[in-house]
């Protein structure tokens, strides 16, 4: 089924980016950011039925990789995709802190965590 999973790149036109994953079919999962002095991440969400397979992994690189100059924040809370729950909060920061995320809360969000830019 994974097989024929493809990553496509929805939106191009700052400040609204997307990025998808599709069968011939279905999407997969998506992954939705604002661009500006740094990449936030709104969304990850991945079709329950491809979870534990690596999409939001895939996901989050290619935003990783199209931002390399910028640091990116996320959300580290759970928000539910497709009506049905996805990881808890701590599971969400272990994954986030994985992939070079570092926790940053503001008062207006306590969830926050940002990756530093990779180029110097």
């Amino acid at each position: 089924m994974d097989d024929c999973v493809r990553l496509v790149r929805v939106s191009t036109d700052a400040p609204c980016l997307i990025w998808e994953l599709h069968t011939r079919t279905e999407r997969v999962g998506y992954l939705d950011a604002r661009d500006g002095d740094l990449l936030q991440v709104s969304h990850i969400g991945v079709n329950p039925r491809y979870r534990g397979r690596g999409h939001a992994t895939r996901l989050l690189r290619a935003v990783l990789v199209h931002a390399r100059a910028l640091p990116v924040a996320v959300v580290a809370a759970p928000f539910p995709s497709w009506r049905e729950p996805g990881l808890l909060h701590e599971e969400l920061r272990a994954w986030y802190t994985r992939h070079g995320f570092h926790p940053d809360p503001g008062p207006q969000d306590p969830y926050r965590m940002v990756r530093p830019s990779t180029v110097c």
